[in-house]
């Protein structure tokens, strides 16, 4: 997926280059599938201890600026600093208000991955630093630190779906967007995660 980069200029078409060292293969891939990338949502199977029992609240999106709904890659959430997130990310700045004017000041990510549900957890995050609310920046960054984490473990784990296993020539960490958060029941969110196949 390609998207701009703030942080720096845009090259003019004229100055761009039609030669792609992957053209031939791509060529044979996007006639046969309409399509060179395939993206899909990762599927949820949460307990049902966090099934919606309170009034549903805004998702927080996590989109590049320019590109609504498409999600931040966790990769560039990752490896950048707050100052350059906030240039990409739309409405990166802001602080999460929406959660806010529900009076919390700490939720509880619930994590769960088609194939280890067996290593469902949750990730406290505190909402209120002594700045005040943090910023969607910021609770980008918790969330994707999180599921660093969970990760890493994962990898150590056997998995129940080869599709959504996390190893060297399955899912990988720079093939995850973030797409949002969204509430389960009170305290509890979930991240929309998208892989890149």
């Amino acid at each position: 997926m390609s998207y701009s980069n703030p942080l720096h200029p845009a090259v003019p078409a004229s100055k761009q280059s039609t030669y792609n060292s992957l053209s031939a293969s791509m060529a044979s891939t996007s006639s046969s599938s309409g399509s060179t990338s395939r993206r899909r949502r990762v599927p949820h199977n949460i307990s049902p201890k966090f099934r919606l029992s309170s009034r549903p609240q805004a998702p927080v999106a996590f989109d590049c600026q320019g590109y609504p709904g498409a999600g931040m890659p966790m990769r560039e959430i990752y490896a950048r600093g707050e100052f350059a997130l906030v240039q990409m990310m739309d409405k990166g700045a802001e602080r999460v208000m929406a959660l806010a004017q529900n009076g919390l000041r700490r939720i509880c990510l619930v994590m769960s991955w088609p194939g280890y549900e067996h290593l469902e957890c949750v990730f406290p995050i505190d909402l209120v630093t002594p700045a005040g609310y943090i910023t969607r920046v910021q609770l980008a960054a918790i969330v994707t630190n999180a599921y660093v984490k969970f990760i890493e473990r994962a990898q150590n784990e056997r998995s129940t779906s080869p599709e959504w296993q996390f190893h060297a020539r399955g899912i990988q960490f720079t093939q995850l967007s973030l797409l949002s958060l969204t509430h389960l029941s009170e305290d509890a969110w979930k991240a929309e995660v998208a892989v890149d196949f």
